[in-house]
């Protein structure tokens, strides 16, 4: 590591973030435009005014994710025809500031959502969620903080949820907009970017996982590229993803790769502005 130039470094850090994605797709006929960009890291400064700002601590893969990039943004093309190439693939995590609290009809999505026990008292909620086969629970009340971290076509948005502000361990849980549904996705931050990366940053993938599906042109998408995404009908195939006899290489993120970046890239990337 000592004899690799910064840029390397940076390069190699960030094919490790993304598991080598971007080989996977480059071999995927008719896919293009594959393309990563690159952020500077988010200073501690920075995540601590956040926590501050939220009375919440991140949880500390997502921590890590953050003091390592400030947000990812990953993309790619589809080509239909010889004329007609289209930016279909997309992997994005906002940048930390944008990381904001669900504000719209914050009431409603307490109170009366479907799948939510009204057994409970007026304020506490009970939302079932299936998660590996047996049944659990997640527990809103007025202290419960639920961060929006992308919106999928006005039909969805990927929260991170604390069922209050001590927990350490938030989960990510996917909200359907029209019926206030809520639909467990991920148990951590970092399964969730692998749960991302599994998909292959198809479009509209976290709607597997939802009571309304896939559309159908993305459907077709999976059924192209990646039909053994939709061979399964659990709702939690992912979980079980890397039983698949493939075990392609993209299935298994290690932590420490958020402790390979340089934390002299934000200079460096002054310095390459300034010349």
């Amino acid at each position: 590591m000592a004899g690799l130039k910064i840029g390397d470094t940076e390069d190699m850090f960030y094919e490790n973030l993304s598991l080598g994605l971007a080989k996977v797709l480059n071999n995927i006929p008719r896919i293009t435009n594959v393309t990563l960009e690159k952020r500077l890291p988010c200073e501690k400064a920075q995540v601590t005014a956040w926590e501050s700002r939220h009375n919440v601590y991140l949880p500390d893969d997502m921590k890590r994710f953050y003091l390592s990039t400030d947000g990812f943004n990953f993309y790619w093309s589809y080509q239909y025809s010889p004329n007609d190439v289209r930016r279909v693939g997309h992997i994005h995590f906002p940048h930390l500031i944008q990381i904001t609290l669900v504000r719209d009809n914050i009431d409603t999505i307490l109170s009366v959502s479907p799948n939510t026990s009204l057994t409970a008292p007026p304020i506490i909620r009970q939302s079932n969620y299936v998660d590996s086969g047996h049944l659990d629970h997640l527990n809103l009340n007025s202290r419960s903080k639920i961060f929006e971290l992308s919106t999928i076509a006005n039909l969805a948005k990927v929260c991170l949820v604390y069922e209050t502000p001590e927990t350490s361990t938030p989960k990510i849980f996917l909200l359907e907009t029209n019926s206030l549904r809520w639909q467990f996705l991920a148990e951590s931050f970092t399964e969730y970017l692998r749960m991302s990366i599994a998909h292959l940053g198809l479009p509209y993938w976290e709607l597997c996982f939802s009571s309304c599906g896939l559309p159908a042109w993305t459907e077709q998408l999976f059924l192209l590229l990646a039909p053994h995404l939709l061979e399964r009908n659990d709702c939690r195939r992912l979980k079980n993803i890397v039983c698949i006899n493939e075990n392609p290489p993209y299935n298994v993120l290690d932590p420490a790769v958020f402790r390979t970046k340089l934390r002299c890239s934000r200079q460096t990337q002054k310095m390459r502005l300034n010349n």
